[in-house]
């Protein structure tokens, strides 16, 4: 049996608390009342904020806290060609959350988290961790009007991710976290999501 290494990296899983000044400017942002410059100031200095704080705990292995994002789901959809975004839907007991609609071919015109990424890491020398929503996830949590089934809809974000995750390796990411929180809900489809 091979042995373990002598050091155990420690990280978080991805997302960490908006402080509520973002909330509120990506409310007012939403109403047209603030600019994308003065929400994107925000976003950084709220990743700035979580890098630091990674780093005063002594995490390993960092995450950009994805501030930048306002669901894992249609932040992505936002970011690509073929998706158009819901009114707000309800997802469970009264939350609410504008869900993704497939409308035509998935085709990314450009990287979606790369830029985040780049950023994130220049704030320190610890690796950061490459964030990606998984393209299970992404089928699931998106209505499809376009493919003729869950599989192709899949297969078709799972190209959105492959192409992203090159980007990220590229742009220096040694480490690339897919997240999959869909796959919990449909076991039958594990298949699938492999």
């Amino acid at each position: 049996m091979r042995p373990l290494s002598p050091k155990l990296p420690t990280t978080s899983v991805g997302s960490f608390p908006k402080p509520e000044n973002l909330m509120k400017a990506r409310a007012l942002f939403q109403k047209g009342k603030i600019s994308p410059q003065e929400l994107n100031k925000l976003e950084r200095e709220a990743t700035e904020f979580w890098i630091r704080t990674q780093e005063e705990m002594d995490y390993d292995l960092l995450v950009d806290g994805e501030m930048y994002r306002g669901d894992m789901a249609t932040y992505f959809a936002e970011n690509i060609k073929g998706c158009v975004i819901s009114e707000p839907v309800r997802s469970y007991g009264n939350r609410y959350y504008k869900k993704p609609i497939i409308v035509g071919p998935i085709e990314r015109p450009r990287s979606i988290t790369v830029e985040w990424f780049q950023f994130a890491q220049s704030l320190t020398s610890r690796p950061i961790i490459g964030m990606l929503t998984g393209p299970y996830t992404l089928m699931d949590w998106s209505f499809n009007e376009y493919y003729p089934n869950r599989a192709r809809a899949a297969q078709a974000w799972a190209e959105v991710i492959r192409l992203e995750a090159q980007e990220l390796e590229a742009a220096g990411a040694r480490f690339i976290q897919i997240d999959e929180p869909a796959i919990s809900a449909r076991v039958d489809e594990l298949n699938l999501a492999i």
